[in-house]
């Protein structure tokens, strides 16, 4: 069966008629071929471009994930670059009936892509991000766009011409799509590199969302002004201006509230329901048919309805969680063949190539000026700006997919859209490999002198950095707070940390809450927990200075907050109050601040033991706080935090030595021992008028250990030990082999641990 079997010209345009075999084959029993068939050739394309596609993420694994790299190498493998180059093959797997099926399926996959990457970014973020992205945002809109019309112009008068074949006014549109960026692809490649919550991230995710706020407001703008100019019928103009209107005003007033609606009868923790998805699909599928009708792209009633619908879970996040395993599984395949098909190497020369470069390179140089000279003004460091400057370069699908949108509108040729692929994917993939080895190298940031507790003079003032993940602990914070504060001299300052998971912001936050909480306005979750520190602050002005941070990040990187801030104020000590039950990500979070914090790190285990200062008077209160002593840094540091707990006028402290069989140190490390001997002996000197008491326990192994700490755990309100100790105790041996939670060490997890049933609060430190 011949696939064409007429064609005809109707109004300068060609059309091709086949006739109708239907969707399914009956197979080659019957004597049909299935690849004539549209479900089977589609489906066998689907799977030949994602095995070829896994087959690139395997070689290209020792060097990291690449995926868009991977992707567009698959289509250009199918394409006419490669195996393309055979007719056999193309007349088979590509004739013109399944080139246009392929490119439905294109067109449906950057529908849901243009709304799952949208529905996340969210609008009141611009609000937040600061001068210098408004600035920034500016600025690499305006700097790459005058400098890639003035680079057309001189490549085409000064290197001959411009690219064989390629007239004026396609040369210098290349150079505007070239100068855009997007918000999502800067996203993307920033969550996979773990650096949303980094001070680069930050600043380049916030500049790329204003720089993308300024470029919708110029295309909408740019469209009136051509409806206008190519539109004779004046009154046709002002339809489809109203129609454009209407349809946004639709979204926002009616697609909105309904999808609102929809979230409101989702309990909380629970999914979408399918009936709601389904809903939202037809409304996604509703804005874009009325933005071509309104002569839009049809990607535009996706992007509008994307910044529309509603933030919080289920929505936002949860619609990209439902639709996005059908997206990049089944439709994206689709989506790499269609920019594949189009992308034929064998048309390039080398002049063409250069020139193509020479133009890219001065966009890509102009991004980076761009964010260099408003960041050199407000004093941010060098590298920071640079790494920002490349991180504004990347490009990604998003990009690639504006590309072909482009070449639909002939707006551009096959030969610039091949061109523009291959700079993106090249560049792309190698300023990522940049950036990630800048960021390391950036981060690997070690403290100028020793912060501790231990080496902290007695006359300067303790910092300490407490951190929270939900308001509930904000009472156990503070009556660690209290607890530290001097009686007299230095204030304490306490830097206090709001930890909110990344799950209803597009953007990662630091906000550094500096104004006071009006009192006539309704205090949100985060107001109460600033008004709660304030309010402390207030009632003990000459012993304690606090200052109140939101930290908005993802769960993986959710530490790098905490590690800048400890950085940045200098402090001595990092406390993570931790409830009874700790979930898995939180002691993720335990482990990469112990491993990565710049200073000492205690976690503290609230189980209610402690008062609440805030009510009841001092004078009448009695707090027990037992340390437990065995040797080596950890301990050394938790005496040394015990000291300063001991001013406190409600303090008694007891400390129990741990010793062997022989009243001697465990340790077999000399030089551990003769510290832990000089701290000892510093400690019973310094603090003999204090409400101390010292006591040497003879320990054998953990047998004993476990008797003492269940006979007297239960009479302490909090007890305090260090969390790694010298390997092989014979006093420790065999602990680890049951602990629960690793990180507090053998005997901190011991004393949480269900088989000794204690309800005493514990503090374990790690210097």
């Amino acid at each position: 069966m011949e696939n064409i079997t007429d064609t005809f010209q109707y109004q300068g345009v060609d059309f091709i008629c086949e006739p109708w075999t239907g969707a399914g084959s009956m197979g080659i029993g019957r004597g049909e071929n299935p690849l004539k068939f549209t479900l089977p050739l589609l489906l066998l394309q689907i799977s030949v471009v994602t095995i070829i596609s896994v087959f690139f993420q395997f070689l290209l694994r020792p060097f990291g994930k690449f995926a868009f790299l991977t992707q567009i190498l698959a289509g250009i493998c199918l394409g006419p670059s490669v195996i393309g180059r055979n007719k056999q093959y193309v007349s088979t797997f590509f004739y013109a009936r399944s080139m246009y099926i392929i490119e439905s399926y294109e067109a449906v996959c950057f529908l849901f892509i243009c709304y799952i990457t949208t529905c996340q970014v969210d609008t009141r973020m611009i609000k937040r991000v600061g001068k210098l992205a408004f600035i920034n945002g500016i600025l690499l809109f305006l700097i790459p766009f005058i400098w890639g019309q003035f680079a057309a112009v001189l490549i085409s008068k000064r290197l001959g011409s411009r690219p064989a074949g390629v007239p004026p006014a396609e040369f210098h549109h290349v150079a505007i799509v070239e100068s855009m960026m997007f918000f999502q692809v800067g996203y993307g490649v920033l969550s996979s590199l773990k650096m949303l919550n980094t001070e680069p991230g930050r600043l380049a995710l916030a500049s790329m969302m204003v720089h993308d706020c300024i470029s919708w407001c110029f295309f909408m703008l740019n469209i009136a002004i051509k409806l206008n100019v190519e539109l004779e019928d004046k009154n046709q103009v002002y339809l489809l201006s109203l129609s454009q209107m209407v349809m946004i005003v639709t979204i926002i007033y009616v697609f909105r509230p309904i999808m609102k609606w929809m979230k409101r009868r989702t309990p909380e923790g629970h999914s979408l329901k399918a009936s709601y998805l389904c809903v939202i699909c037809v409304f996604l599928f509703v804005t874009s048919l009325w933005a071509e009708f309104a002569r839009l792209p049809y990607f535009f009633g996706a992007v509008v309805l994307g910044l529309a619908t509603p933030k919080r879970p289920p929505l936002g996040t949860g619609l990209s969680d439902k639709i996005g395993c059908f997206v990049w599984a089944f439709l994206m395949p689709c989506y790499i063949i269609g920019i594949g098909h189009n992308i034929d190497l064998s048309q390039f020369s080398w002049g063409d190539v250069i020139r193509y470069e020479i133009l890219f390179g001065v966009i890509r140089f102009a991004k980076m000026i761009a964010i260099a000279l408003p960041c050199l003004y407000y004093n941010v460091p060098l590298w920071h700006a640079i790494l920002v400057g490349f991180i504004v370069n990347i490009q990604g699908i998003y990009d690639v997919q504006i590309y072909k949108q482009n070449l639909n509108y002939t707006k551009i040729s096959n030969k610039s859209f091949g061109a523009m692929v291959m700079s993106a994917m090249v560049s792309s993939t190698l300023i990522i490999v940049i950036v990630k080895k800048l960021y390391q190298t950036m981060s690997k940031r070690n403290p100028y002198k020793r912060r501790t507790v231990q080496h902290c003079r007695v006359e300067a003032p303790l910092r300490i950095l407490t951190c929270f993940r939900n308001r509930e602990a904000v009472r156990p914070v503070l009556d660690i707070v209290e607890l530290s504060r001097p009686a007299i001299g230095s204030p304490l300052s306490v830097f206090a940390v709001n930890l909110e998971e990344l799950n209803n912001h597009s953007l990662p936050l630091l906000i550094h809450h500096t104004q006071e909480i009006s009192p006539f306005i309704v205090p949100s979750r985060r107001d109460q927990i600033v008004k709660a520190f304030h309010n402390f602050e207030r009632s003990n002005p000459e012993t304690v200075l606090i200052e109140c941070f939101t930290a908005v990040a993802p769960r993986k990187t959710m530490h790098e907050d905490v590690c800048v801030i400890a950085f940045d104020q200098e402090t001595d000590l990092v406390i993570l109050t931790l409830d009874a039950g700790i979930e898995s990500w939180e002691r993720l979070l335990c482990r990469n601040l112990l491993q990565n914090c710049p200073c000492s790190v205690a976690l503290f285990i609230d189980r209610g033991r402690l008062p609440d200062f805030r009510f009841v008077p001092l004078k009448k209160l009695s707090i027990n706080i037992c340390a437990i002593f065995i040797g080596g840094p950890d301990d050394r540091e938790m005496l040394a935090y015990a000291t300063r707990l001991a001013n406190h006028p409600s303090v008694d402290i007891h400390v129990f030595r741990l010793v062997d069989q022989n009243g001697i140190s465990p340790l077999r490390d000399m030089v551990e021992r003769n510290h832990d001997m000089r701290v000892i002996n510093v400690f019973r000197k310094e603090n003999s008028d204090k409400h101390i008491i010292f006591r040497e326990v003879r320990i054998e192994e953990a047998v004993d250990l476990l008797e003492l700490l269940r006979k007297e755990g239960d009479d302490f309100d909090l007890m305090m030990v260090g969390i790694r100790h010298e390997e092989n105790l014979l006093m420790l041996e065999g602990l680890s082999e049951w602990s629960d939670m690793k990180e507090l060490g053998e005997v901190g997890d011991l004393l949480i641990s269900k088989d000794l049933e204690l309800s005493v609060s514990v503090l374990a430190v790690q210097q």
